[in-house]
């Protein structure tokens, strides 16, 4: 079992906090500290602005294990290319539709994945500090982390943000905590009736499956959905194209699919744009 496989009963091994963009290595270390209070041990930096393991070390002390297994990658598609379920953090609106779950309820589902998928690293996807996520990272997730707090200042510090989100994940662990806490889909609104039932119906998602698809199984599966689109709309525009996707994703990635439910669509997509791109004037009026 190589360093960075998770240890057989562990799930906060199989755990991987993932830094998109981090601007400042003092923040870096503030993560870093926090992940060695709360029992996680795998981070993965994403294009760091600035990164010295010097620094990070004389922040976050007694930390070297963390620190020596930190992984880079150059974008976040390799960063979770082998990642099963991602979770990402946000406090914006955003125009696509996802759930949204308190740190809390996040920290059920991803234990939930982290136990049924224990070869495959779930992820907790955070943005920069100046500016967080782009849209087009939330792309490969399948649901949105946002953390309650007074409107008239709602976004939190990067350290501060991993902090609430490390500490849910620890009482969940330990089972301390319930299974009831779900943010409304807006914030300060009442929830929806029914809408309390998300957090159970997610789990039951995530313990129906054998394994989940992994980023590149779901890279896969939308270049095959993107290829479809294409084929049936030839002249569409990019503008029109990246907004069908970007809802297309959010909807396949609500229902979590599995490896092999994921190489069913693929194929299945590929099959069609076969079909269209052989048969006569099948999409022809593209652009619509």
């Amino acid at each position: 079992m190589s360093a960075n496989q998770p240890q057989p009963g562990n799930e906060l091994s199989n755990i991987v906090v993932v830094l998109y963009q981090p601007q400042d290595v003092v923040n870096i270390g503030g993560v870093v500290r926090v992940m060695s209070n709360f029992g996680l041990s795998r981070l993965r930096l994403v294009a760091p602005a600035d990164y010295d393991a010097y620094r990070v070390e004389g922040i976050a002390h007694h930390t070297r294990s963390i620190i020596d297994r930190i992984e880079f990658y150059p974008d976040l598609e390799a960063a979770l290319a082998d990642c099963g379920f991602v979770l990402a953090t946000t406090a914006r609106k955003r125009g696509t539709r996802r759930e949204r779950f308190t740190p809390r309820a996040a920290a059920l589902l991803a234990l939930e994945a982290a136990r049924r998928s224990p070869a495959t690293p779930v992820a907790l996807l955070f943005g920069r500090e100046d500016s967080g996520l782009p849209n087009a990272a939330l792309d490969d997730c399948h649901a949105l982390v946002t953390i309650p707090t007074d409107p008239t200042n709602p976004s939190l510090n990067l350290a501060q943000a991993a902090l609430l989100v490390a500490y849910e994940l620890w009482l969940a662990a330990q089972n301390i905590e319930p299974e009831n806490s779900l943010l409304p889909t807006e914030i300060g609104q009442t929830p929806r009736t029914g809408e309390a039932s998300t957090v159970a119906q997610a789990l039951e998602l995530l313990r129906a499956d054998t394994r989940l698809a992994n980023g590149s199984e779901r890279q896969e599966l939308f270049e095959a959905l993107a290829e479809l689109l294409l084929a049936l709309y030839p002249n569409t525009t990019e503008t029109r194209m990246a907004y069908s996707m970007t809802r297309l994703r959010a909807i396949l990635l609500r229902s979590a699919p599995r490896n092999d439910e994921s190489r069913v669509l693929a194929h299945l997509f590929q099959h069609l744009t076969q079909e269209v791109k052989r048969g006569s004037g099948a999409g022809g009026e593209g652009g619509r």
